[in-house]
This record gives C-alpha cells, structure tokens and sequence, in this order.
C-alpha cells in the first residue's frame, strides 16, 4: 500500500473505522439481536410489542433456550482446556528447546490468565459468529525495559474493526486492523493530559480551527462523533498498519539468508550469482495510537501479523455478500415462537378464575358481586328476579352462573414444544446433553445423542482453537526478538510445575561436548524452525485425579498388587501432591530409589544383603536335614501298612464264598494299588524337589559372591576417583 504521511494518519483511521462500519453493517445489526436472544428477558420481545402487551396489562415471558446452548459451547472450552504442542522444524531446531517453547507459552497463558480470553471468546463465537482475542507486550515491571507477552480478552468484539476486504478464515491477509476505546473527558486528560481535541467546543465552534488545523473538509461529522463535541466521550484508536518494503535477500557462505539491513558476522560473505539473491516484500506493522486528530503514540509491532485475532462462526457468500452464522441464528425464530405460546398458555390460565358472570338484570344488587373475581367471599346474594319465558309465562329466572369455557391449551402446549424440539435441531443440543432425563433413555442412546451434539456444533471450538494456533506460531516468531541474549525465564511444564531455565547460553548437561570434553548445552530459542499445534483435553490435575481414581478401582480388585515394592509409597506421593508430611510417610515405607548414595550406605545396604542371604541359606539347610531325617521312616510306613492291607484283602478273596464278596475285595484292592502308586511318586517327586532347592541354594551364593565383587570394585573405583582429584588451591602440603 501507498505510504500515508505521518499528519494523514488520524483521518485515514477515522476513513478505515467508517469503512469497516458500512461493510459489516447488516453483520452488525444480526450480532446484536443475537446477543440480546443469548441475554434474554425483554430483548427476546420486539420493543413495540411490548409496549403494546404494556398498554393493555397483558403479560409477556421468557423461556430462554438458547443460552444453555451457548453455555455448553462455553462450558466444554473451560473443561477441555486448549493448551500448546511445538516440534521441531529445521534450521537447527531441537526437541529440548521445543519443550522450553512450549513452556514458555504456557508461561503466557498461565500469567495472562489466557483461559479466561478463551472461554470469553467462545461464548460470543457461539452467541454472535464473531469474537477477537489480543496479543500485546508490555514491560515485566516498572524498573525493568525488558518485554514479555500477554493475551487479552477483549469484552466487546464490536469495538474491533478489521479490512472489509480481507478474506482468510482469521483475516491474516487484513491491510489495516484497530480496537477503539471511549474516554470521559477527565479519563482522556489523565490518559494522555491537554491535546487538542480537547480544545474544541461542539460542533459549530469547532469547525473553523478544525478545518485551519488540518485544512481538510468533509468528514467533520466523523471529527464530531470521536470526539463527542467537544465534550467526550472521545475515540482513541489502536491502529495497525502493514507496511510491505521491497529489500534484497541475500544468501551467505554461512548458509543462511539475510536482509541487506542486517548484521553479518566477520569471514561471511554473500555467494555469487542471481540464484542467491532476490527481492523480498518484508512485513513491517505499525501501531499507531491516536484520537480524532493526532497520534498520541507510535511503536512498531515486533510480530509478523496484526496482533488482533478474530474468531470467527461458519461463514458464506451468497451473491458476493458475506453471511455469518452462529450457533443460535438458526434458532431465534422457534424462540420467538415459544415464548407466545409460553405467553399465550400462562394469559389464559390466568383468565380462568376471571371468567365473568351472568345472571338476569337486578339480581346482582349485592356490592360484593362487584369483587367475585379478586375476593375470596364465604357467600353472595342475589336477587331473585322474575322473567318472561317461552310460553309468555313469568317465573323466577335461574341463579347466576359463572360463564366457564373449555380453554385448549394442551394444543398451545404441544405447540411450545414442537419449537422447544426446533431449537435443539438447530442447535445440536438435546436434553441428555445438558442432564435432563436421564432416565429416560438406555446410556448409549445418551452418549450417541452427546456425540452427535459435539459434532453439529463443533465449528466454534474448532475455530477458536485455529485462532490459537495462529497465536502460538506468533509467539514463537516473538520470543527470540524479546527474549535475545543470554537471560534466565520461567516456563511451565506439562505438568503444571514451573521451572527456570538458562536460554541463550552454554550450561553443562547437554549432548554437545567442548574442547575439553565436557558436556555443554545451549537452549537457543533464536536458531532454528520450530511447529507448534493446539491440544486440547483436560488440564494435568483433572488428568492425576482420574489416574487416581482408576488406581484405587485396581487396588480395589487386585490388592495383592500392592505388595510390589514401591507401589504403596508411590501411590502415596501421587495422592500428596507435593505435601511433605505424605513425602515423608512415603520415605518411611520406601525410600526414594535411584538417589545418590554415599559409599557407607552403599556397604550398610550390602551388609543387609549379605545377612539375609546366610539366614535364608540356614533355614535352607535345616529343612533339608529335617527332610532327610523324616524321609525313609515315612517311606517305610506307607509300604508297610499297604502291604498288611493288601495281605489282609488276599485272605479275604480266598476266603470268600459268594461272588458279591470277591467283586468288593477286587474295588478295594484296586483303590490300595493306586494310593501305593500315589505315595511313591509323591516320594519321588519330594526327592526331585530337594535337588533343585540345593541348586537353587548354589545359584544364590554365586549370586551374592558377585554383588560382593562388584560392590568392592565400585569402591576401589571410587577411592582411586578420590585420589586423583587435585587438592585445592592454597592447600598445606
């Protein structure tokens, strides 16, 4: 775009607000009938329908179903809360500085309070199809020039005006963007103190030095609005502008490409030839804060896009015109329609008890039928009244009667819920998903119906953490421009906990080795190309308790597993959190494992061992002693008492006379063989287990001879590392 002169810039703001105004003209007016819809009460109600209703005493409700709509949007961004994922891209990129960016953004996030800009930007999304979240730095405190980032929510959308002509789903391609922001007079003066716009005095007094300040004409109405008259409120812009400058792109020895305004480092010079150089249009964004007739102020915006981030519903051009939807545009008619048919079913019961009267003339001379329809009377007279009927005969005419009719409203009722059940269509939000009537229907048609619920409305979220991802990626074009030079930061890690890191500096324990040999890392968040993706779930505490809750389940039904060792003192540390009287009480069970060890506790835990091997190694050897003791004596009782037995059946069988006696004789002797059987292979089978119980025994003496071996070669190593250590400077010999 044309350079515009600096003099210029107040009215080619006030030029650009008016523009995005006519543009989003009719967006506007829809964003704001759906907002009073999300609202509710009298702004569900057309202004002169209510004044009529007003006039004749006649009420009006509200049964407001498309807030809980919005709320669900709402409620699931605050539950599934979006949080950074970056990767390494190239250029020298690596997965440790990845997680040290990845940190560093939820440093932001966590300082900026980002959730709350979240959730704010998805209810007005889903509510009005337009929403805008800010990216802005500041200083870290007011003795300090160095900047950090921050996300803004911004309350009104409506105060954010971006390039009509812009088309991108998040208006990256947008020429010019600006937020606005009122001032009472007293706020402007302690804001930015006397300028000239508070000089002025209305309209007709302020035309003359307005036009002679800035000899320009025509847009004296716009000069007006901003500032109120003179009066206030007064208009001041955020105002950002891309700038686009044709420079040269050179490639160097070194590899890498620069711009002819920066740096080179000594020895590095550009290659030859046209094939590595070109001309590059480079970004460059200027805000411009200013009022109605001069800039209060002007930066250069250190990101690579307009810090003003729209979130956006599904949007469509019908004939070249742009349509935003929302998640209850579709549903203010069926609201409308309810809240008559709640309105029309509610008059009418509340007429019932109103019905009037009716008797012949003369028979209500009691005053108290003047009242029968707001007291409650114990009786009423009336006067009997003599009539004419058909026959020209006269008689006493009947007592009065109420004139009671048969209202319909179980019609009007269905009505009301044939467009409660149009809202919900529209919507994607039935009643299992906001916790009604549960027991109507099995759990899987309930979590069908869920599923169908997050995917028709989907698009909300979905946009806005497409918005987010924008953010990351410009946070990571930031922070090497912000957080330049050797520092230390604080990030945040995965798991909540917050760290501090040296960044943009050599530090031991990394993979690189000096000349020395000496492991050295560098975190230079300024080399390389980095990815970063939104990720959405819930946060890491809500993620522990369900692992906690899964664990006491498993507990629950396998407790043996907490005989495992650790088991319990880490179950223990989880449940804690941090606190140190669990810390300790986890200790007592079982000490941390892995930490460093001196060499005296290393020879007292091997002592333990050792000692523990001989007692098992005796009781070892008494129970084979007492095995062989017992064995042959049991042996020779088993065979002993089989053969009386089997002796005593033979006599028995020679002895008996009738066949039933020889038939049982041979079932019992058959039963003794197989006893016998079974008794000399459980002493065979005694014998075998012996054998191996002393194999086992010789592989557990090999097994401490080599801990002992190993444990006596760490300490000489350790001695011999003691010895060769230099003494200190300034040491007695």
């Amino acid at each position: 775009m044309a350079t515009i002169a600096k003099k210029d810039i107040p009215a080619y703001v006030r030029k650009c607000y008016q523009a995005s105004r006519t543009a989003n003209f009719e967006l506007r007016k829809e964003e704001t009938m759906r907002l009073g819809f999300y609202v509710g009460g009298d702004k569900q109600w057309r202004d002169d329908e209510i004044i009529k209703r007003r006039n004749q005493q006649r009420p009006w409700l509200t049964i407001n179903k498309c807030k809980p709509a919005v709320d669900q949007i709402e409620g699931d961004i605050r539950l599934n809360q979006p949080g950074p994922q970056c990767h390494p891209v190239g250029g020298g990129a690596d997965g440790d500085t990845a997680d040290i960016i990845e940190g560093l953004i939820r440093e932001v996030e966590y300082r900026s309070h980002a959730q709350t800009a979240y959730a704010t930007a998805g209810k007005y999304v889903a509510a009005t199809g337009y929403a805008a979240m800010e990216l802005a730095t500041e200083y870290v405190d007011d003795r300090s020039f160095a900047q950090q980032l921050v996300i803004k929510s911004i309350e009104d959308p409506a105060s954010v005006f971006f390039d009509p002509t812009s088309r991108m789903a998040n208006r990256e391609d947008a020429a010019w963007a600006g937020k606005l922001k009122m001032y009472t007079k007293s706020e402007y003066l302690g804001a930015f103190g006397k300028r000239r716009v508070t000089e002025s005095r209305g309209y007709q007094s302020a035309r003359g030095w307005i036009q002679e300040a800035l000899g320009i004409d025509g847009n004296l109405a716009d000069i007006n609005e901003w500032t109120g008259g003179g009066n206030g409120p007064f208009y001041v812009a955020e105002f950002y502008m891309v700038e686009v400058e044709q420079v040269n792109l050179r490639l160097y020895t070194d590899l890498i490409a620069r711009f002819d305004d920066e740096e080179v480092p000594e020895g590095v010079f550009p290659k030859d030839g046209n094939d590595y150089a070109r001309k590059v249009g480079r970004r460059k964004i200027i805000k411009y804060v200013c009022d109605a007739l001069e800039i209060l102020d002007q930066t250069e915006w250190v990101g690579s896009l307009i810090p003003l981030f729209p979130v956006l519903g599904p949007e469509v051009y019908i004939d070249g015109k742009l349509h935003r939807l929302s998640l209850i545009s579709g549903a203010i008619d069926s609201q409308r329609a309810l809240n008559y048919a709640a309105t029309t079913a509610t008059e009418i019961v509340g007429h019932l008890p109103r019905a009037p009267w009716i008797g012949a003339k003369g028979s209500f001379d009691d005053p108290r039928w003047a009242s029968a329809n707001t007291e409650m009377w114990a009786y009423l007279e009336y006067t009997p009244v003599q009539i004419t009927n058909e026959m020209g005969q006269q008689v006493v005419a009947p007592p009065p009667q109420r004139n009671a009719f048969d209202a319909s409203i179980q019609w009007i009722l269905q009505f009301a819920q044939y467009f409660s059940d149009g809202i919900k269509a529209v919507t994607a939000i039935y009643d299992p998903s906001l916790g009604q009537q549960k027991g109507d229907q099995s759990g899987k048609a309930i979590e069908q119906l869920r599923s169908e619920s997050n995917a028709g409305n989907y698009s909300y979220s979905d946009n806005l953490h497409r918005t987010i991802g924008i953010m990351y990626d410009q946070m990571c074009c930031i922070f090497p421009k912000i957080l330049d030079g050797p520092r230390a930061a604080t990030i945040i890690k995965a798991d909540s906990q917050h760290e501090v890191v040296q960044l943009n500096q050599m530090f031991p324990e990394g993979q690189d080795k000096d000349e020395k040999g000496n492991k050295k890392k560098a975190n230079n968040i300024c080399l390389g190309q980095y990815s970063v993706r939104v990720t959405v779930g819930p946060n890491f505490q809500t993620r522990q308790e369900q692992a906690l809750a899964t664990l006491m389940d498993f507990f629950k039904v396998a407790p043996q597993a907490l005989a495992a060792p650790g088991v319990v003192s880490q179950f223990l540390r989880m449940v804690g959190e941090g606190n140190p009287k669990v810390e300790q009480m986890a200790d007592l069970i079982s000490p941390q494992q892995g930490g460093e060890q001196t060499p005296q506790q290393m020879q007292g835990q091997l002592q333990q061992l050792q000692q523990q091997n001989q007692q098992l190694q005796q009781l070892a050897q008494q129970l084979n002693q007492a095995i062989q003791a017992k064995l042959p004596q049991v042996e020779a009782d088993k065979f002993k008492a089989a053969l009386d037995s089997l002796t005593k059946i033979r006599v028995a069988e020679i002895t008996a006379s009738k066949d039933l006696d020889r038939v049982g004789a041979d079932r019992e002797t058959s039963l003794l063989e197989t006893q016998l059987g079974f008794a000399h292979d459980a002493a065979t089978q005694a014998v075998d287990h012996e054998h191996e119980r002393g194999m086992a025994e010789r592989q557990a003496q090999a097994a401490a001879q080599q801990s002992d071996q190993a444990h006596q070669q760490t300490l000489e190593q350790q001695q011999q590392a003691a010895d060769n250590q230099p003494e200190p400077a300034g040491a007695v010999q």
